[in-house]
């Protein structure tokens, strides 16, 4: 055989006048090795000396590589608790399956395998899609840093729209009521009335808030204990109702947290879960975590006809996307959206209809043609 795919590249192997030249091709098809040859067979009849491409560097393994790339790449630029989540897939996941296989050998056809085989442990297609997100953040990088990988082509699973649970005004009401000291309380109404995150309330200080304009920035967040910026490092400023700015003046300013343990050490997950599932207990609620007051809040927004891009500031969401989630409860504000384009009452189909849709049928388009114009 004259050529031969070595490494996921062409190279040109033949023999003449006694000697063999293995010459690795510049163009990596079969077609371009086939005429290469020719080249090459021309060059040593005419005597030329031939000046063999050097062997291309060898494809490390997905464990080599995930392990430098997460040392290099992910320690650096990730969140502690970002850092956990991939090591976490790394190491149970990815490396498992893809660790012995060269990085120019991950193909599309071991991805689909890869999918199949999580599929039937009861893995989720969103926690599936995560793993073949970070797959793909790995390969690319190699590529970008020169390594010899592939770059295999593949479709994320169809994944159901994430449900999220909000509450009534009464079941609000009801478990404000229900906390059982001046901390929870407060803390309970805020997230409610600025939606912010579990994180940001964690990370809440007395420097952050400003009474006299009735507002919050938010600069920090603590998770697991560590101090951070907020999400996609997205500082913002939420103005303060009458109930929240109630709740933080009610609260004592003896430390540099706003929320804490009692001595001033940031709170912990599990020491807020568990207080807000016995306040929901006190209130004959279902068990909720702290991000429903999040999604309430924004759904309470969006029913009030408050714009989209007002509540995706006010939430701090890198994109519209995540927000547009939050439209499903306002279809009567979305109607009622549309028909501010005139003063005037709609005119029914039926009768846009008969009259052969003349100008001026429909007042509501009209007025928003002048309006254009």
């Amino acid at each position: 055989m004259s050529t031969r795919k070595v490494q996921n590249w062409w190279w040109v192997d033949f023999r003449m006048h006694g000697l063999r030249y293995r010459v690795r091709c510049p163009e990596n098809s079969l077609a371009g090795a086939r005429k290469y040859e020719v080249v090459l067979r021309g060059r040593l009849a005419a005597g030329e000396p031939l000046k063999p491409v050097p062997p291309p560097p060898t494809s490390p393994t997905f464990a080599e590589f995930s392990a430098e790339w997460f040392t290099t790449h992910v320690k650096t630029n990730n969140k502690p608790s970002s850092q956990r989540s991939r090591s976490h897939i790394l190491r149970n996941h990815l490396v498992p399956f893809f660790g012995k296989t060269h990085l120019t050998d991950i193909s599309t056809s071991s991805i689909e395998r890869y999918k199949a085989l999580k599929i039937r442990a009861g893995l989720s297609a969103k926690t599936i899609n995560e793993h073949l997100g970070l797959l793909r953040k790995c390969l690319g990088d190699a590529r970008e840093w020169e390594r010899p990988a592939a770059n295999p082509k593949f479709k994320m699973l169809r994944a159901q729209k994430p449900k999220f649970d909000c509450l009534t005004r009464e079941e609000a009401k009801r478990i404000v009521g229900a906390t059982n000291s001046l901390r929870w309380e407060a803390m309970v109404t805020l997230a409610l009335h600025t939606g912010l995150r579990r994180g940001e309330l964690f990370g809440l200080r007395w420097q952050d808030v400003d009474f006299d304009n009735a507002i919050l920035s938010v600069r920090q967040s603590i998770v697991e204990g560590i101090a951070g910026p907020p999400k996609n490092y997205r500082e913002r400023i939420v103005p303060l109702d009458a109930d929240a700015l109630k709740a933080l003046a009610a609260m004592p300013r003896t430390y540099d947290l706003v929320f804490h343990r009692g001595d001033g050490r940031p709170l912990t997950c599990s020491t807020a879960q568990n207080a807000l599932y016995r306040a929901c207990k006190r209130a004959s609620l279902r068990p909720i975590g702290w991000h429903t007051f999040r999604h309430t809040f924004a759904s309470w927004l969006a029913a009030s006809g408050v714009p989209i891009p007002v509540v995706q500031a006010l939430l701090g969401h890198s994109t519209i996307v995540m927000t547009m989630r939050y439209t499903h409860v306002v279809p009567t504000a979305l109607r009622q959206a549309v028909t501010t384009l005139s003063h005037e009452q709609p005119v029914p189909f039926a009768e846009f209809w008969a009259t052969g849709g003349q100008q001026g049928a429909f007042p509501a388009t009209a007025s928003l043609a002048a309006g254009i114009a």
